[in-house]
């Protein structure tokens, strides 16, 4: 039986429209096979997809896709789908595989409080170094390295400037390499790389992501590593910016022509936020 559903594709953790992280929502999915789903990602082709499968005033049921498989909980998904859902007006719930994601929209900014984060035994410091293809002395001793799992799981690597940040290369083949010999651990999905070095004055960190969604890819705005990210800087005790204050604020997808800003409340609870702006919707036939 054909279906026709409606789609809707937001920029989140964007300033401005056509940048961000790319979204598309599919609403009304229930009827979905998993394979169903699975293919619409990879046609959309974005970092990744969702779909809507029950939706309530203060509550959705929603599901998360990569182009290549599912993800139990991811941020820019998140957001853009509370988004889509309530045009940024009222606070909403996501019941996705990795648990209950409250979202709430303060001027004009969506707030997501992830899941809790968990800390894992990191790599030395020249295999992570690898992973980007750089040198150990490329990395900033000011910071340690750590793997952090929430859902997805990522590694944390500090460089020391945003020249070297600029000039990082993702190996996947390495990283498929030590996952298989134990090296590093299985749960890490991706590589996030960070300075304290910003592209702007008004940000405190510059940040890449790498990730293998089937083939190398660069994510340009990653909720979820931002989220491992600020639980890692709490943890570390550099729970304030410059001005002594909790919110952080993270430029990511620079490099990519998708400028991202995130932001991260390291009080209690741990937040992640940012602008979603809206750019088509449509329907698609399945």
């Amino acid at each position: 039986m054909t279906q026709r559903l409606r789609i809707v594709v937001v920029d989140v953790f964007a300033e401005k429209p056509l940048a961000g992280n790319q979204l598309a929502v599919v609403l009304g999915a229930a009827d979905l096979t998993d394979e169903q789903m699975q293919l619409i990602a990879r046609e959309m082709n974005f970092s990744e997809t969702t779909f809507v499968l029950r939706e309530a005033l203060d509550e959705a049921g929603v599901r998360i896709f990569t182009p290549a498989s599912e993800l139990p909980f991811a941020g820019h998904p998140t957001l853009g789908t509370a988004w889509v859902l309530t045009a940024g007006a009222r606070s909403i719930t996501l019941d996705l595989a990795g648990g209950r994601v409250p979202v709430e929209f303060v001027d004009g900014v969506a707030w997501m409080t992830p899941p809790p984060v968990e800390f894992k035994d990191p790599v030395r410091p020249g295999d992570a170094a690898a992973l980007l293809r750089m040198s150990e002395s490329d990395l900033n001793s000011d910071f340690a390295l750590a793997v952090a799992v929430v859902g997805p799981g990522f590694l944390l690597v500090p460089v020391k400037d945003l020249r070297t940040l600029k000039a990082a290369r993702f190996d996947l083949d390495l990283l498929h390499e030590m996952t298989a010999s134990g090296v590093l651990d299985d749960a890490v999905d991706g590589i996030f790389a960070f300075c304290a070095e910003p592209y702007e004055a008004s940000a405190d960190f510059a940040a890449r992501m790498f990730f293998d969604a089937g083939d190398a890819r660069e994510d340009p705005a990653t909720g979820s590593a931002n989220a491992c990210f600020a639980a890692y800087l709490k943890a570390a005790g550099r729970s304030a910016n410059t001005t002594g204050g909790t919110l952080i604020v993270v430029d990511q997808g620079v490099e990519m022509l998708r400028p991202s800003r995130l932001y991260l409340n390291l009080s209690e609870p741990l937040q992640v936020g940012g602008k979603v702006q809206p750019v088509l919707e449509g329907v698609i036939t399945v």
